[in-house]
């Protein structure tokens, strides 16, 4: 049979650029984002229709119905605001809404399993080109960023531009010289936001880049915890976080300053062309080319109302870009047919399995350093039922031909034979169905010992799973744990030691009865009892460094530079006086020169020794450091994880889930304005500076009540002469916005940026020196505090930056602007009021629940700790043939997110919706309640106009508000979830801030020179 090979399984390693057609060059330039018409794109977007690939019937006249109701609001929405409040949309817009919000949680659930399932079949050779933590993102960042662009920005964009297309019309139809004025507005601020777009992103990039240094120390140092606790290098990897934080921060509040200062211009943009449009109309009036001033304060109103959406389009345009590249790169990873495909159903399938192995002048080469063979014509011959040796130095090849062996890699040239059949023309599902191996350094997986040991064979009973426990020397200490077989065990299965975990990975094979068993420098944990049990019946192939477990061996081969060096049994190459024999005399285990074994039971757990400084995928060469973690000196550590018939098993649910935030009784947001020390003086500028930026609309108001009275003057001059003055205050006004929006934006970016950064050092210095019990709980094992840590931080800055001054300015607006209402008529004051209290208590309401909702789904939400798990374990996975297993377990647990997801969006629709229509049912309350006062003569015009319009701007107020309130609530639980980390005390004596243990420095370093000495030998 013929291996089809796609030619992709190097160049994928290599990012390509691609610029944007014309259409979007147009899009880009015209509406508002001029700067992409000239930048290079990571990945060619998709079309934006590709956006709904995976969008089902449902969803997508879901999508329809909600882009037309889009339309609909568009083209209400400026007519009312013509017209005063004669109908509203708020039926529409909540449909338009939901519909939307379910299209794209649907669409990006099914785009998150497509991705799994496509990872979980890609070959070793990809996985080695990818960065380690680059898949984890593009599986969060970019689905949710394609998310965010299918979503309501779709509806927003559609009604935005139909808002806009509408004004202009209106504007046309009733006063086209005024219109042309003011049509300035919405090109001016599409150029504003398109400079500031290229500013700002510089420095967003520049920040996302060192964001991620920073976040891949966070992940390599908890990860790899114990490793880092070996070498007492916590303090050296706070520094290097620090360092990253630092970075990421100077970018971050360079984008806070261009942001401040071009927000600041556009508000200058809108009042300057504000100010022209009533000026320029006060000329027509006096020169009666208008002869009705309503004409001129609707054309006036209705342009800026369209202008100003045609500005805040452009970051839900920038949105569904973001979303077409995402998609592209996401699509990248889906669509891709690897060389080596697990889930092909060509090729031959074993049934009669004898064991007999061959290996025929074999030369292999990884892709990413192809001039060097690590196999070099390589042949040897397993018989069935042998045992079989590889001895050698590191990068000698013992490990690839263990790749080789499991089509984990394809060899360049010579033949692997599994029974006089070449594995290349056998199923892979099949060939690893009968393979069992177990690695160096055992993973297993989260959930308690009898699911991992079921994960051999799926359709073992329990007395099954038992007996095939006995049989690996596994049954009595797994009896002895704190709940026997249904002990839960942490990610990666850290609660057990090292040769418990190598006795679990041999259960697992026994359960599987492979007639092939590698030992890929497995029995360096396990004693010589165990390693003579895993042995049993099959042909086996060991590596490893202990030659002391190789006397029984019925054939050892010495591998040098790809080749057989030497070949023979233990007696017989020792007599031979060559490499092995030098090898031997090293160790000198004949003497026992070393020291006494440690208990199996005490042996460290292996799974998180990786060196922190390299990939989690390049775990095959032994190093030094492995080595340390290995002995007697880490034996403290394992007695604290212990689970028999320990304390532990009170930290640990029933039901295996989180119990992490129900712990602690929460304090919200004042726990973490209460933790804000070194930065009050910041924080109290900028609510000052916010203070000031929210008096903004109540001077607008007073301002448009002087502009009312100037046109109601009959006499045309003294009109003209009281119309300049306010021309003028409206330019100072906007003046005014730059320098406050900019000292706000600023000090608001630079409190949350420090405060949020030193909550993260506290967290991670927290974690760093807890002991190992603390990660052997399920809610706190190191993949959820990486998750909890990286997800927290961020969700807390929407109660510190700019969304916490858009709540503090707007909420001083609505106070003072109900302050004026009722100064000017208390009685449409009053009532406005009311109606401003009323909506007030339904979003305090609203956002309770979303609250609930969203503490629920952080508690729930275990797909980010599954998705660690199962991209880092993704070769382990392929190994044991289990790839449909772990997509159904992903599956469910999507599923899952995806229903809690789901019950926010009424909520999230309803805020929405009542918000955008609350100012048209106030207007319309508002005025039928003035002009009967006018009528009857208790008010005049002018106080009525001024109170109805300090209560209908109070509105646009409130819903600047609710627009931040969805990211505001979520910053509350978000909060609580990383004060607990930071607050969680640690029952370890291990080693504290600058001090060393010097028992452990000096064991460390004899225990450096052994090894030192021992790899010389090679």
């Amino acid at each position: 049979m013929t291996v089809l090979k796609t030619g992709n399984e190097f160049s994928d390693a290599f990012s390509e650029q691609y610029e944007q057609n014309a259409i979007d060059k147009f899009i880009s330039t015209i509406l508002c984002r001029g700067d992409f018409a000239r930048q290079k794109l990571d990945a060619k977007p998709v079309s934006f229709f590709q956006l709904f690939r995976f969008a089902t019937t449902y969803d997508r006249f879901m999508m329809a119905l909600g882009a037309f109701l889009a339309v609909i609001c568009g083209i209400g929405q400026p007519t009312i605001c013509l017209i005063g409040g004669k109908i509203t949309n708020i039926l529409l817009v909540t449909k338009n809404y939901i519909c939307l919000k379910n299209v794209s949680l649907n669409i990006t659930c099914t785009m998150r399993k497509e991705y799994m399932k496509s990872l979980l079949r890609q070959d070793a050779t990809w996985f080695d080109q990818q960065k380690s933590g680059t898949l984890t993102v593009q599986l969060n960042a970019n689905i949710e960023k394609i998310k965010d662009g299918i979503g309501d920005k779709v509806g927003m964009i559609l009604r935005g531009v139909t808002m806009f297309l509408t004004s202009l019309v209106i504007g046309f139809i009733y006063e086209w010289r005024i219109t042309l004025v003011m049509l300035g507005t919405g090109p001016a601020s599409a150029a504003l936001l398109s400079l500031m777009a290229r500013q700002v992103e510089r420095s967003s990039s520049q920040q996302i880049s060192a964001d991620g240094r920073a976040a891949a120390i966070l992940e390599e140092s908890i990860i790899n915890v114990k490793t880092v606790a070996a070498c007492n290098a916590q303090e050296t990897m706070i520094g290097r976080y620090a360092k990253a934080l630092k970075a990421c921060r100077r970018f971050a509040l360079r984008a806070y300053a261009f942001a401040g200062f071009f927000d600041g211009l556009f508000f200058f943009i809108l009042y300057f062309f504000f100010a022209a449009g009533f000026y320029y109309g006060a000329y027509l009036y006096q020169i009666r080319a208008v002869t009705n001033p309503g004409f001129i304060f609707a054309v006036a109103n209705v342009i800026m109302f369209g202008s100003y959406y045609l500005g805040v389009l452009s970051p839900h345009l920038m949105a569904v870009l973001n979303a077409r590249v995402a998609a592209a790169d996401i699509y990248k990873i889906i669509d891709r047919k690897p060389s080596i495909d697990s889930s092909s159903t060509d090729g031959i399938k074993l049934k009669e399995v004898k064991g007999l192995v061959e290996f025929q002048n074999v030369k292999f080469s990884y892709p990413t350093s192809k001039e060097h063979l690590v196999l070099n014509g390589l042949s040897w011959i397993a018989k069935p039922g042998d045992t079989i040796a590889f001895v050698g130095h590191s990068g000698c090849g013992k490990s690839t031909s263990i790749g080789l062996l499991t089509r984990l890699y394809t060899c360049n040239s010579g033949t692997v034979l599994i029974d006089g059949i070449d594995v290349l023309d056998i199923n892979v599902h099949s060939l690893r169905n009968v393979v069992g191996v177990v690695q160096q350094e055992p993973l297993l997986f989260t959930g308690t010992v009898k699911e991992n040991v079921r994960l051999g064979n799926l359709d073992l009973t329990d007395q099954q799973i038992i007996d095939a426990c006995k049989t690996a020397n596994a049954h009595d200490f797994i009896s002895k744990l704190s709940e026997g077989y249904d002990t839960k065990i942490g990610a990666g299965g850290i609660q057990l030691s090292g040769g418990q975990k190598q006795r679990n990975s041999d259960c697992e094979n026994d359960s599987s009865d492979p007639k092939i068993l590698l030992l890929d420098e497995a029995t360096s944990a396990l004693d010589a009892e165990s390693e003579v049990v895993a042995s049993i019946g099959r042909t086996t192939i060991v590596i490893a460094h202990r030659l002391s477990t190789l006397r029984d061996s019925n054939q050892i081969i010495v591998l040098d530079k790809g080749q057989v060096a030497e070949i023979g049994t233990h007696k017989e190459l020792c007599n031979r006086d060559g490499i092995y024999a030098s090898l031997v005399k090293s160790q000198q285990f004949e003497e026992k020169r070393d020291m006494s074994p440690v208990p199996v039971d005490e042996l460290p757990s292996q799974a998180f020794h990786r060196s922190f400084t390299g990939s989690s995928r390049n775990s095959s060469n032994y190093g030094i450091l492995s080595s340390i973690t290995r002995g007697s000196i880490m034996s403290g550590d394992v007695k604290r994880a212990s689970l028999i018939k320990e304390p532990t098993e009170k930290i640990i649910g029933s039901n295996g889930k989180s119990s992490f935030i129900e712990r602690n009784k929460s304090k919200g947001l004042w726990q973490l304005y209460k933790n804000c020390h070194g930065n009050y003086g910041k924080l109290i500028l900028a609510l000052l500076a916010s203070l000031l930026r929210g008096m903004e609309l109540p001077a607008f108001v007073l301002i448009f009540d002087l502009t009312f009275d100037a046109f109601a003057q009959t006499d045309l001059g003294l009109m003209m002469r009281r119309i300049l003055p306010v021309v003028i205050i409206y330019i100072a006004l906007g003046v005014a916005c730059v320098i406050v929006l900019f000292a706000a934006t600023f000090l608001f970016g630079w409190t949350a940026e420090c405060v949020v950064d030193f909550l993260r050092l506290r967290a991670f210095r927290n974690v760093l020196y807890q002991d190992a019990a603390y990660f052997d709980t399920p809610s706190t094992s190191p993949a959820v505090t990486v998750t909890r840590i990286s997800v927290d931080a961020p969700n807390i800055k929407a109660a510190l930056d700019s969304r916490m001054m858009q709540i503090v300015n707007n909420v001083v607006a609505i106070v003072a602007m109900v302050i004026v209402s009722i100064v000017f008529n208390w009685q449409i004051g009053a009532v406005g009021t009311g109606n401003l209290l009323t909506l007030l208590l339904l979003l305090l309401l609203i956002a309770r629940q979303m609250q609930k909702l969203s503490k629920h789904a952080l508690k729930e939400d275990l797909t980010g700790q599954l998705a660690i798990e199962i991209v880092e374990q993704t070769r382990t996975i392929q190994l044991i043939t289990r790839e449909e297993h772990f997509h159904r377990e992903y599956v469910q647990k999507i599923q899952e997110l995806l229903r809690l997801q789901k019950k926010s969006g009424p909520y999230e629709a309803i805020l929405f919706a009542v918000t955008s229509s609350f100012m048209f049912f106030s207007d319309m309350l508002s005025y039928a309640i003035g002009i009967a006062l006018i009528y009857y003569g208790y008010s005049t015009p002018n106080n009525v106009f001024t109170a109805t319009m300090s209560i209908s701007t109070s509105g646009w107020a409130l819903i600047m508000v609710a627009g931040c309130l969805n990211t505001f609530v979520m910053a509350s639980p978000a909060s609580d979830s990383l004060f607990q980390i930071i607050n969680t005390g640690s029952n370890s004596s291990a080693v504290g801030e600058g001090t060393c243990s010097v028992n452990f420095s000096i064991a460390l370093l004899l225990k450096f020179i052994k090894d030192l000495k021992y790899f010389n030998m090679f």
